[in-house]
């Protein structure tokens, strides 16, 4: 059976000293020799062992930077997750400064919310709102954004969320009128299109850029901002002009909301 080095290192070292230790204990004064291969081996087992000492400290070392890096990062991590809470934070309170401003302006109980889905179906947009039943929230409620932008209005109202019908939806309709003028007319929805307005004569004052408002003479409160007059089509041959509208909401970011309880 082999001896382990290990093992063989071990009785080589002992024999090493316990010849030093019987030179000078035992003989004294007197002279013994070693032999070379026992002095070149002694050598080779204390250089052994010193880089052996050398390899633990270089070992200790390493797992002293590997602790140190493993606390680095989680205090990386929580700079970055305080980063963001700050963040939220921030934009929490510039969205409820805004929302009060215009909360008082439109004189409704209001629900703060979020639009968690948007995206344009085949039949429609597919709007979902995170609030619902339990939070008070009832169909024909108003959405708009902090800078009174129109939105939609709810649809379908489930337990903890609701379906909106967008103001691009072919099913939206709203009475509008152009900012600062009396030329009145209905806005409907047309998915890619954006918005019509509907039933403007040819003798009514309208120009492309012109700021359309709701008027409040339906379930809707007067002065939200509906869109901007986007492209006029004049024909004397008919009764009414046509009027493209590109919708306002297509130029804020839609995230946070506000639903205007009507009922």
């Amino acid at each position: 059976m082999k001896k382990s080095p290990i093992k063989s290192g071990a009785i080589l070292l002992i024999a090493v000293i316990g010849a030093i230790f019987f030179n000078k204990h035992i003989i004294k004064d007197g002279f013994i020799f070693y032999p070379k291969t026992l002095i070149n081996m002694g050598s080779y087992l204390f250089i052994k062992a010193e880089n052996f000492g050398g390899l633990v400290g270089k070992i200790k070392n390493f797992n002293r930077l590997a602790d140190e890096n493993d606390r680095l990062k989680e205090d990386e991590e929580l700079i970055v997750n305080l980063r963001a809470k700050i963040d939220n934070l921030e934009e929490e309170n510039e969205f409820l400064r805004q929302a009060a401003r215009i909360t008082r302006k439109l004189k409704y109980p209001v629900v703060y919310g979020g639009i968690f889905n948007f995206n344009l179906a085949p039949t429609g947009y597919n709007v979902l709102l995170n609030k619902g039943s339990q939070d008070g929230i009832s169909e024909g409620d108003i959405i708009v954004t902090t800078e009174g932008v129109l939105v939609g209005k709810i649809q379908i109202v489930m337990k903890n969320f609701s379906r909106v019908l967008f103001v691009s939806d072919p099913e939206f309709k709203i009475t509008s009128k152009v900012l600062n003028s009396k030329t009145v007319g209905i806005a409907r929805g047309s998915l890619n299109e954006g918005m019509y307005l509907d039933f403007i004569v040819q003798s009514d004052e309208i120009q492309e850029k012109d700021i359309i408002i709701s008027t409040g003479n339906d379930f809707f409160p007067p002065a939200l901002i509906i869109g901007f007059v986007d492209h006029i089509e004049d024909n004397s041959n008919q009764m009414f002009k046509k009027i493209r509208i590109r919708p306002a909401v297509k130029d804020v970011k839609l995230g946070k909301v506000l639903i205007l309880q009507i009922k």
